[in-house]
């Protein structure tokens, strides 16, 4: 038997339910002709209700996504559900296929970028995803496949053949804060650790609290001595493909984006200027009119100012709280990281109003 895995990668865009729920008619005569078992969320009753009974088993998706990786998927037949407690490949699971490759035999894939529908060859390069969701290559630091590929691709590796079988890809412009961005891929990650294991779901959590205190300013220099170290012993101990690539996401990460991951933990700073706790706020000479507005919202007194004058921010007294930012009318408070504007050290006469 076969069991096929429409279980989402991402709840926000379902593709394998998507497609199903295009030709129910059609999916639910193969079903019956085939020897296959469907695994489906249990909030998809109006799929449920249009397959036959004895082919299609109910996963609770009300708690995570244990059940999207290959390993829980092909233990929850065999009295193990919904966690998975053994290797991928082991002696007696049953093969996984993912529900879009079931329904159209692996030739096609749908892919958001971005917000961007795009539906094209598995067989392709990164180079034409980009295009075909209308992506400029110009500024571009690099491209996440998401889960289960979970590679990042650089600028000079969009031409590569690749082989799609994620849902999603994120596109790092110059501008992204590659550190934010590997945080919030692991967080989506944490939803999926079942908890068995202890590579992967302390690992994980590990790994998720060394990024997550690199941008919110409590990063360590030796966080990344202690990840070097972590990874690839995660990727030979944790037991499923979920501790496995999250340790692989971040393998990347670190030669990637080291000099920025090594900024933000060593120097605190974030050179691209996204991370609040790690950016200064300051007004600008050419845009301030000396209304007062961020200084009536700053609670922290942190703004020094009169009418008519530039106002200036206190960096020792400023929390970030960024209030100031939204109550400018004139967008004269900006964030800035490793690059500063040039800024009077005490109010000076506006030079507009």
């Amino acid at each position: 038997m076969t069991l096929v895995n429409f279980m989402p990668i991402d709840r926000r865009r379902p593709v394998a339910l998507e497609l199903l729920r295009s030709d129910l008619p059609s999916a639910a005569a193969r079903v019956s002709a085939e020897d296959v078992q469907l695994i489906i969320p249990s909030s998809a009753q109006d799929v449920v209700a249009a397959l036959p009974s004895e082919k299609v088993f109910c996963a609770d998706d009300s708690f995570g996504y244990v059940y999207a990786n290959d390993t829980a998927a092909a233990r929850v037949l065999v009295g193990e559900k919904p966690l998975p407690s053994a290797v991928s490949g082991t002696t007696g699971a049953e093969a996984v296929v993912s529900g879009e490759a079931w329904l159209r035999g692996g030739e096609k894939k749908v892919v958001y970028v971005g917000d961007k529908r795009v539906e094209m060859p598995s067989n392709t390069t990164t180079r034409e995803l980009l295009a075909a969701a209308g992506v400029a290559e110009d500024g571009l630091k690099a491209v996440y496949l998401g889960y289960p590929m979970c590679t990042f691709v650089s600028p000079e590796h969009l031409g590569d053949a690749v082989t799609l079988s994620c849902d999603e890809a994120r596109v790092l412009g110059q501008g992204d804060c590659a550190v934010e961005a590997v945080r919030s891929i692991l967080e989506a990650f944490r939803h999926e650790s079942c908890g068995r294991c202890v590579f992967g779901n302390e690992g994980g959590h590990q790994l998720f609290a060394i990024f997550t205190d690199a941008c919110n300013g409590k990063g360590q220099s030796s966080d990344v001595a202690l990840m070097r170290d972590l990874v690839p012993v995660m990727r030979e101990q944790a037991l499923c493909e979920v501790g496995q690539r999250m340790a692989f996401v971040v393998e990347q990460a670190l030669d990637l984006f080291g000099d920025e991951i090594e900024s933000h933990v060593s120097r605190h700073q974030c050179p691209a200027g996204q991370c609040r706790a790690l950016v200064t706020f300051h007004i600008l000479v050419s845009r301030c009119i000396g209304c007062g507005k961020c200084m009536d919202v700053c609670e922290d007194d942190a703004i020094e100012g009169k009418a008519g004058f530039v106002h200036v921010v206190k960096q020792k007294d400023c929390t970030h709280c960024g209030k100031c930012l939204d109550a400018c009318p004139k967008g004269a408070v900006v964030t800035a990281g490793v690059k500063k504007p040039k800024t009077p050290p005490h109010p000076i006469p506006c030079r507009v109003h």
